[in-house]
C-alpha cells in the first residue's frame, strides 16, 4: 500500500518518461513533499526548452520558480 504522496510519485514517474509529443500534468506538486516537488520543479525547468516536447501544467497559481513559455490564466 502506497501513500497518496508515494503513488503520486510513481505516476509522475511515468509521466515524465513517456517520451510523449504532450504531457498534462494537474497539480503536480500536490501531495508530494518538499524534496519531491523540487526535483519535479527541477525536471521542468530543464526541459522547458526542449524542442519536440510541450508540457501543459494546470494548477491554482504559476509557480514562480519555473520558466513559464505562456500562461494562461482562466476565469
Amino acid at each position: 500500500m502506497l501513500s497518496t504522496g508515494s503513488r503520486r510519485k510513481v505516476a509522475l514517474v511515468g509521466l515524465l518518461a513517456s517520451g510523449a509529443t504532450v504531457t498534462c500534468l494537474d497539480q503536480p506538486f500536490a501531495a508530494l513533499d518538499s524534496p519531491s516537488a523540487r526535483v519535479i520543479r527541477a525536471f521542468l525547468a530543464d526541459v522547458a526548452d526542449h524542442a519536440t516536447r510541450t508540457w501543459v501544467i494546470a494548477d491554482y497559481e504559476a509557480d514562480p520558480r519555473l520558466p513559464w513559455r505562456r500562461h494562461v490564466a482562466l476565469g
